[in-house]
């Protein structure tokens, strides 16, 4: 299969009108959206959806997130409370997404078999035209191979899965370059199971119901994301406090180093720049170079950035078998 690479910023109409066609025959698009992009399929097509686990690698017991169009597109997939409709009039369009309970018609191989299902409306009105031609809300777990850096550009989609899925909507770069936040709601208590850019303090000021952590002990199967390595390159990732240590190591190295750093407190040493939406270009620029170590300055504000630093320390984490 030859994937089609379509520049929605010179034609978004014509790009609108291929991927909802494509989606409506069953195949597999690459969309973008505001945090990364997504592999889509719809979701009342058992075939396609097989077909974003096999592009990816994805272990089947990884449920996806739903994208929607419209707030009606949410009601007729999952069952809406009060404080999800509160949720999604705070942040739909936008990067959170909610773990709600799902409706019998919902398609097991979606929710990994779970009786929720994820659910988020993209703050991109282009993928939101997508969804909406193509007539059904989208699964769309990140367009990479599975474990890899998520894609925040067409040519990140490309470079993991070309031949493999039937298009990539190319929007340029992704505004915010990480993950939606996830929520669930249970018995009206809201549990962070993934952070993204919708803080939680955030949340919790919008709907005044605290955002607690999940229990050591819970069940993380409703959360995609969250139970298997993800965000890692093929170099190592080492996480440091300062410029000194970061120092010491990289002269200590013998193999071929990249040193991120937030600012430019990294004169001296060369560096690139940290950032929540450049972290996943930089690591995937780092496997073009072939680095063996991405040493990595998390001064206090990178610390004080719960999606990033959940990002980093996933990266960071030693390989293991899916």
């Amino acid at each position: 299969m030859t994937t089609i690479h379509v520049h929605a910023l010179e034609n978004e109409a014509y790009a609108v009108e291929i991927a909802s066609a494509l989606l409506r025959e069953g195949m597999v698009v690459a969309i973008p959206t505001e945090t990364v992009y997504g592999l889509a399929a719809i979701i009342t097509n058992d075939d396609a959806i097989r077909r974003i686990f096999l592009a990816k690698g994805r272990p089947s017991d990884n449920p996806l997130i739903v994208h929607v169009a419209t707030m009606a597109d949410v009601a007729s997939i999952a069952m809406v409370s009060a404080l999800a409709q509160r949720l999604m009039d705070a942040f739909f369009p936008g990067a959170l997404t909610l773990v709600l309970p799902k409706l019998s018609h919902v398609s097991d191989l979606v929710t990994a078999g779970l009786n929720t299902v994820a659910v988020r409306m993209p703050d991109l009105a282009l993928t939101r035209a997508i969804i909406a031609a193509a007539g059904a809300p989208v699964a769309a777990p990140s367009a990479n191979r599975s474990g890899r850096p998520s894609p925040t550009m067409a040519e990140h989609v490309i470079d993991d899965l070309d031949g493999a899925i039937a298009a990539v909507i190319d929007a340029g770069s992704c505004r915010d370059g990480l993950e939606s936040t996830v929520v669930r709601i249970v018995d009206e208590q809201l549990f962070l199971l993934r952070p993204g850019n919708v803080r939680r303090d955030d949340i919790e000021r919008a709907v005044g119901v605290r955002v607690r952590d999940v229990p050591a002990t819970a069940d993380l199967r409703h959360s995609p994301g969250t139970r298997y390595r993800h965000y890692a390159p093929a170099a190592q990732v080492v996480l440091v406090r300062s410029m000194e240590e970061a120092a010491r190591m990289r002269d200590a190295s013998h193999d071929r180093v990249l040193l991120l750093a937030p600012s430019d407190l990294a004169i001296g040493i060369p560096w690139r720049p940290l950032s929540s939406a450049s972290l996943y270009a930089e690591l995937r620029r780092a496997d073009t170079l072939h680095v063996k170590k991405i040493i990595v300055h998390c001064d206090e504000q990178v610390q004080a950035n719960e999606a990033l630093m959940n990002r980093l320390q996933k990266a960071a984490e030693p390989s293991t078998e899916n």
